[in-house]
């Protein structure tokens, strides 16, 4: 038997759907607006159950339902290394007994309890939260569930031991100088590709994939500019598009930095040529063996690095972002819109969210300070 019943409030109708008795018995209900849309409502899911489509998805186990709904609404339209983000928190959805929880037993506190013992970095376990989330928002929109079980708030809890500190994001400014000397100064050979694209990212704060695409096209050496219009993928042995449309952009370089590109250009070339290795898409950071170097080997060359300048080896190459965006907020003289574009973000907010925090510098600074105001002084 289905009804509709109003009542006060901003979604006042309520429309409910009910077939069967006793422990056979099936319920939905969902708040409206207006009538229409609660009649409307209605004619869908009882379409559903006389075609037997929402109430199957019901009894469905969630991880189940999340496979077939990553395959329907996410793998025909986001690029293959956001899809791969999609299939880890599957397998991390696995390892617990949310997996084999039928859809229509989901609940808050079971999802909770999922991540209160997931043990992973908080922003492994933030992204999975996200995909849980979109993933049963859809399915109550769709009349698979008739309520939202992950609507309410949701605590990510976090392995401290794999979450990464600030002072794993952020390098002193010394240390960081130290590197982009050490890196302008090195005398590179073929060998050393690894070395020149860390040279490249340290002077600009490109990701890895978009330095690793570069071309000699890319590279400007009246204005002292890079263009940035692709990203390598290694995990997928691919070109694709940069990971937002604000990523297509040019960044500004030193003269300094400009003449050892420019260096490297005409060496590796040259080189190149002598070995008889064909570079038919003039690729910046082609080696030897006619493929373009792997961002794990690249991460690997940083923390050699790292070890090679007598520096505790637990930087990433991705925290060349984090310290070149905090310096130049730090100075005061660049605008956050501006940063938020050098970098490729979406938008400010991303800026401001993950990239913008406290060098250790200033925090010694500021703790100064508030000693100052606190103490007597």
């Amino acid at each position: 038997m289905s009804s509709i019943q109003k009542r006060s409030g901003k979604l006042p109708y309520i429309a409910q759907f009910s077939r069967g008795s006793g422990t056979n018995r099936i319920r939905q209900d969902k708040s409206f607006r207006t009538k229409k849309e609660a009649r409307d409502w209605l004619y869908q899911i009882e379409n559903d159950f006389v075609n037997g489509s929402s109430f199957k998805k019901s009894k469905m186990q969630f991880i189940d339902y999340y496979k077939d709904w990553v395959k329907l609404y996410k793998e025909p339209v986001v690029c293959l290394a956001t899809l791969e983000s999609y299939r880890v928190s599957e397998d991390h959805f696995r390892r617990g007994d949310l997996a084999t929880t039928r859809m229509d037993q989901l609940t808050r506190d079971k999802i909770q309890m999922f991540f209160n013992n997931l043990n992973l970095a908080h922003e492994t376990a933030r992204k999975d939260l996200g995909h849980l989330r979109a993933c049963l928002r859809d399915a109550y929109d769709d009349g698979v569930l008739n309520r939202n079980p992950a609507g309410g708030r949701i605590r990510v809890v976090a392995d401290p031991k794999k979450t990464k500190s600030d002072d794993r994001k952020f390098m002193a400014i010394k240390d960081f100088r130290k590197v982009q000397s050490f890196l302008l100064e090195y005398d590179y050979r073929l060998s050393d590709v690894n070395r020149m694209v860390l040279m490249v990212i340290s002077q600009t704060a490109l990701r890895v994939g978009e330095a690793l695409a570069l071309r000699y096209e890319d590279i400007n050496q009246f204005k002292c500019e890079i263009a940035i219009d692709e990203s390598w993928d290694s995990m997928h042995n691919l070109f694709k598009e940069p990971k937002t449309k604000n990523s297509i952009r040019t960044v500004p370089v030193s003269r300094e930095a400009m003449n050892k590109i420019v260096k490297w250009i005409e060496f590796h070339r040259r080189e190149l040529f002598r070995r008889g290795v064909a570079n038919p898409g003039q690729l910046l950071f082609q080696t030897r063996q006619a493929k373009l170097p792997d961002a794990k080997t690249v991460n690997s060359a940083y923390h050699q690095l790292q070890k090679h300048l007598d520096m505790e080896s637990k930087f990433s190459t991705h925290t060349m972002r984090h310290t070149l965006a905090s310096m130049m907020l730090a100075t005061g003289e660049v605008s956050l819109a501006y940063i938020s574009h050098y970098l490729g973000h979406a938008n400010i907010m991303i800026t401001q969210k993950y990239y913008i925090g406290l060098l250790p510098e200033q925090v010694e600074n500021e703790s100064t300070k508030v000693v100052e105001i606190v103490g007597f002084g």
